[in-house]
């Protein structure tokens, strides 16, 4: 069974990568209606619920973190079944928890289960011999875990439930360790023989550069994507009504991704890089201004492009990661990258909430998607002035 199924492109392979890094993600992709049942619960004040929305980021950060160091090491089946094994216990751990304290500790040991298999899947989507196809099959994938999810779990949750939340992430869990246990590929990139070529890697320049554009693009979306519910409840919209409108958006932001090879390839990355965060920042300021009506068609109008972008975005950014490192290490840390900024978001967002009131979460968010287009277009800028030295060398 091993030597069949462990051919590195085999598509089952591909299928059982693209599975664990959508879980992955799973916990950001809903994150808007695990705030939202945390709310209607009302056993949280808004500071602790920043933090609950919070805590599978801290522990997927601690695990993906480390990976930098054995992912290229350790055989990656057991690794990635433990993970997902530890997942699912978390979850159903955390059925029915009253207790800040507690569900924060469950959820943040969940995360380290998650994260140890997602940075794991990274690493094996990198190796594939197309690793842009696959990064964007990535996205596509969570794009319909997102989808399914706000399209049914709003009309199963009800008022305050948060159990069928976790059933919900449980029963694809469940698929995605049974395709796990199926087939799964082996590192295909020797383990590097010193440590010190590793931190060489993380504390270059453009490294740095690179992971903190990344934080602050992810700290911006998560506070924005954590209270995108709350802010179309405030709208007046049904839950309903909002769960369907994200459902919507999230189906259409798999486009995003794919649109945005074709468009770098005609207009450059960099123009690319401009028109995605000036759409994305335009989108959050039109949700600052007064409304008296048409409340519906705004919110619908500015959660898709929200999401389409959003979406349109991420492949250029993982480039990055990719480019900077050969030897496929560096790209798992483009999931703690992504952990880093979305534990900072919502408690961040949390505290700028004043009486229902989401401006400055808006503000907030618009800020970190201008810092980001300035740091991804200096990156852009020293790719560019390397090439000719690259060619010269060559």
């Amino acid at each position: 069974m091993y030597s069949k199924n462990d051919q590195p492109n085999s598509l089952q392979n591909l299928v059982s990568l693209l599975f664990v890094a959508m879980m992955g993600a799973s916990i950001l992709t809903l994150l808007p209606l695990w705030v939202g049942a945390l709310t209607d619960r009302g056993n949280f004040s808004g500071q602790e619920i920043g933090w609950l929305a919070s805590a599978d980021v801290i522990g997927i950060f601690l695990s993906s973190t480390s990976a930098i160091f054995w992912v290229r090491k350790l055989s990656w089946r057991p690794v990635v079944l433990a993970g997902l094994g530890l997942f699912i216990a978390g979850n159903l751990a955390s059925l029915s928890v009253d207790s800040f304290t507690t569900l924060m500790v469950i959820r943040i040991i969940a995360g380290i289960g998650c994260g140890s298999a997602y940075a794991i899947a990274l690493a094996g989507l990198g190796d594939r011999k197309n690793p842009q196809m696959a990064f964007g099959l990535m996205v596509t994938a969570q794009v319909v875990f997102g989808t399914i999810g706000f399209f049914a779990l709003p009309r199963l949750m009800g008022e305050a439930e948060i159990n069928p939340f976790f059933h919900y992430l449980n029963g694809w869990l469940l698929a995605t360790l049974l395709l796990c246990f199926l087939s799964f590929p082996k590192s295909q990139k020797s383990p590097a023989n010193e440590s010190g070529n590793v931190f060489t890697t993380l504390l270059s320049g453009k490294a740095l550069l690179v992971f903190a554009t990344t934080v602050v693009y992810y700290c911006g979306v998560s506070s924005v994507w954590a209270y995108l519910e709350r802010i179309g409840i405030n709208l007046g919209l049904s839950s309903a009504d909002v769960g369907d409108l994200l459902g919507i958006g999230f189906a259409i932001s798999g486009l995003g991704s794919l649109a945005t090879p074709w468009l770098s390839k005609f207009v450059g990355r960099a123009f690319t890089l401009l028109t995605a965060f000036i759409i994305q920042i335009f989108t959050m300021a039109i949700l600052t201004g007064e409304y008296s009506g048409g409340a519906y068609a705004l919110y619908a109008t500015t959660s898709i492009v929200f999401q389409f972008f959003w979406s349109f975005s991420l492949p250029l950014l993982m480039d990055q990661f990719n480019r900077v490192d050969d030897t496929g290490r560096f790209i798992v840390l483009c999931a703690s990258a992504f952990k880093v900024g979305e534990i900072a978001g919502p408690p961040l967002a949390a505290a700028l909430i004043s009486a229902s009131d989401f401006t400055a979460v808006l503000w907030l968010g618009m800020a970190c998607m201008a810092a980001t287009l300035v740091m991804a277009l200096i990156t852009e800028r020293r790719e560019v002035e390397s090439a000719p030295l690259v060619a010269q060398s060559a």
